[in-house]
C-alpha cells in the first residue's frame, strides 16, 4: 500500500521531553516505511537541549530516513513547527505534524494516507488516540471515574474500528497527529503567529482552510497513543488555552457551536457508544429515565428497581431538572443525572412510564445502544382518549421503531432480569446507526437542538478573566465540580 501512495514527511517538534521522545523515535522505526516517507526532527532549544541532541543522534543514528536540525534560538511550538515546515522540508510533500509525545501504532500511516487521498477536499487528516479530546477514543466513558489506559483504547480500537466509517468529518483536528496536504500548506501556509507558542493553532488553522471548502477529518482506524500536556508547567498552560480560546471565538463566533453539533449529530453512532461493544468491567450499568411527573407509585417502582438490583447492576436515575431536589429527597444515596446528552454512556436505558416530551426521547437516544419500555403508552382505539395523547402517542411510535423490548411493569426483579436479557444481546451498529440519526434529526428540526453560531460578550468577558486568573479559576471550577 505505500509504494502506490503520496510519500509524507513527518515533523517532530523536540522541546524537553526526553522519555517521551524516546518512545516516539523507537515507534518511528518501528512502523514508517522509509522507502517512502522521512522523518524530520526539529530541535527547539529546551532546557536540555545538548542532552536531548546527544540522545537523538544516538537513537538515530546514520539511519537516512531521518534528518535532524536545530535552532538557533527557542522559536516555541508555533515558530518551531513553522520553520520546519515552510523552511526546512523542501520535498513538497504531504506534512504530518507529529507530538513527541505520542506513540504511532502499525498502520496507522497508511491508514491516515489513504483518507486524506479519498477526496481532494480533505485538507487535515487526524488520528484517534487514548487522550486527544473530540478524538479519543473512546469519547464517552461508561464509567467517567476510571482512568482511561492506553491498553483498554488499544483493545476497544482492534476490536471495533472496523464497524466504523473509514473517516469522520469533523470540525477541527487534534494537532497532535496532524497529517496536512501540501497543496493547502501551499495556498494558506501554516500557524498564525498570534498563537505562540501554542495552544490553539491547530484549531485556527482548520476553521481558516475550512473557509475555503477544506475539511478537517479524523482517521477512525488510525491509532496513536498520546501523553499530552508536556509543554508548558504552572499557570502558563491553562493561561494560554484560555487566552487562544478566547481569540478562537472572536474570529469564529460559531466554533463551539460547531463542536457541539459534530458531538450531537455528526459522530457515527459506533462511536457514540464505543465503549459499551466491549465492557471493561463485568458492571450492568443502566439509565433509569423517571416521567417528569413523580408521583407515589413511579417513586415506589423505582425504590423496588434500586432494592432490586445486586452490587453488578449500577442504576443510575435520569430525572428532569426540575425534580432533582424531590429526586434527593425521594431517593436518598441514589446515582441521579439530570436528562440531557450526558459525558458518561450506559449499557441500557429503561424509559420508566411513558415519555412524554421529545426532550426525554433524545435523552434516551444519547444515554445508550439499548432501549427498554416499561409501560409505554396503551395503544387505546377511542378517539378522546387518541386525543388527549397524541403527542405521546408519536413519540411512542418512534420508540417501537428502534427498542429492544418493551414490557408492562411486574417488580423490580422481574425488570432487572430483562436488563440482564438485554445487555446480553449484542449490539446491532446497523440499527443503532439508524435510531441516532433518525432521533438526532428530528431533535434538531424541532430546534430541541440548538447550537450557537455566535459567542457572548459574557463568555469572552471570562476567557479573558482565566486568563489573567488561573488558578482562581481552577479553583472556583473543583468548588463547582466541574473539574480543573
Amino acid at each position: 500500500m505505500s509504494a502506490a501512495r503520496r510519500p509524507v514527511t513527518i515533523v517532530v517538534p523536540v522541546y524537553d521531553d526526553l522519555p517521551g521522545l524516546e518512545r516516539c523515535i523507537e515507534a518511528l522505526l518501528e512502523t514508517v516505511d522509509f522507502s517512502v516517507d522521512r522523518v524530520l526532527l526539529a530541535n527547539d532549544v529546551g532546557p536540555r537541549v545538548d542532552k536531548i541532541e546527544a540522545r537523538v543522534l544516538e537513537l538515530v543514528g546514520d539511519h537516512p530516513g531521518f534528518e535532524y536540525a536545530r535552532n538557533a534560538r527557542n522559536l516555541g511550538f508555533v515558530g518551531n513547527c513553522n520553520r520546519a515546515v515552510l523552511e526546512l522540508d523542501q520535498t513538497g510533500n504531504d506534512v504530518l505534524l507529529l507530538n513527541s509525545d505520542t506513540v504511532p501504532l502499525p498502520g496507522f500511516l497508511d491508514e491516515m494516507t489513504a483518507v486524506l487521498q479519498e477526496d481532494d477536499w480533505i485538507g487535515v487528516v487526524c488520528a484517534r488516540s487514548d487522550n486527544a479530546t473530540i478524538a479519543s477514543y473512546p469519547y464517552a466513558r461508561r464509567n467517567p471515574r476510571a482512568n482511561l489506559v492506553p491498553r483498554r483504547t488499544r483493545e476497544l480500537h482492534g476490536r471495533t474500528k472496523y464497524l466504523l466509517p473509514q473517516y469522520t468529518v469533523s470540525p477541527v483536528a487534534m494537532g497532535f497527529c496532524f497529517l496536512i496536504r501540501r497543496e493547502v500548506i501551499d495556498r494558506f501556509g501554516l500557524f498564525d503567529d498570534v498563537f505562540s507558542p501554542g495552544y490553539g493553532e491547530e484549531n485556527d488553522f482548520c476553521l481558516r482552510i475550512n473557509e475555503h471548502g477544506f475539511q478537517s477529518v479524523l482517521a477512525n482506524r488510525a491509532l496513536v497513543l498520546h501523553t499530552g500536556s508536556t509543554s508548558f508547567s504552572g499557570d502558563r498552560g491553562p493561561s494560554l488555552r484560555l487566552e487562544h480560546e478566547r481569540i478562537l471565538l472572536e474570529r469564529y463566533p460559531f466554533y463551539a457551536g460547531a463542536v457541539a453539533l459534530f458531538l450531537a449529530r455528526h459522530r457515527d453512532a459506533v462511536d457514540v457508544f464505543a465503549d459499551a461493544f466491549m465492557p471493561d468491567d463485568d458492571v450492568v450499568r443502566v439509565a433509569l429515565h423517571l416521567p417528569e411527573a413523580l408521583t407515589s407509585r413511579v417513586v415506589e417502582r423505582t425504590k423496588q428497581v434500586l432494592e432490586a438490583a445486586p452490587d453488578d447492576v449500577v442504576v443510575t436515575l435520569i430525572v428532569a431538572k426540575p425534580q432533582l431536589r424531590t429526586a434527593r429527597q425521594a431517593f436518598p444515596g441514589a446515582a441521579i443525572a439530570v436528562g440531557g446528552r450526558p459525558r458518561q454512556i450506559f449499557d441500557v436505558a429503561v424509559a420508566l412510564g411513558a415519555l412524554t416530551t421529545f426532550g426525554q426521547l433524545s435523552a434516551l437516544n444519547a444515554n445508550a445502544p439499548r432501549w427498554i419500555l416499561v409501560d409505554p403508552v396503551s395503544q387505546d382505539l377511542r378517539w378522546s382518549h387518541a386525543v388527549s395523547n397524541h403527542r405521546a402517542s408519536a413519540i411512542d411510535r418512534i420508540l417501537r421503531r428502534f427498542e429492544n423490548q418493551s414490557t408492562s411493569w411486574q417488580d423490580g426483579t422481574e425488570l432487572v432480569r430483562l436488563i440482564r436479557t438485554a445487555v446480553a444481546t449484542d449490539i446491532d451498529p446497523a440499527a443503532l446507526r439508524a435510531r441516532w440519526h433518525a432521533v438526532s434529526d428530528i431533535a434538531e428540526a424541532t430546534g430541541l437542538l440548538v447550537h450557537r453560531a455566535t459567542v457572548s460578550i459574557r463568555r469572552l468577558t471570562a476567557l479573558t478573566f482565566g486568563a489573567r486568573n488561573p488558578r482562581l479559576v481552577a479553583r472556583i471550577r473543583s468548588i463547582t465540580g466541574r473539574g480543573a
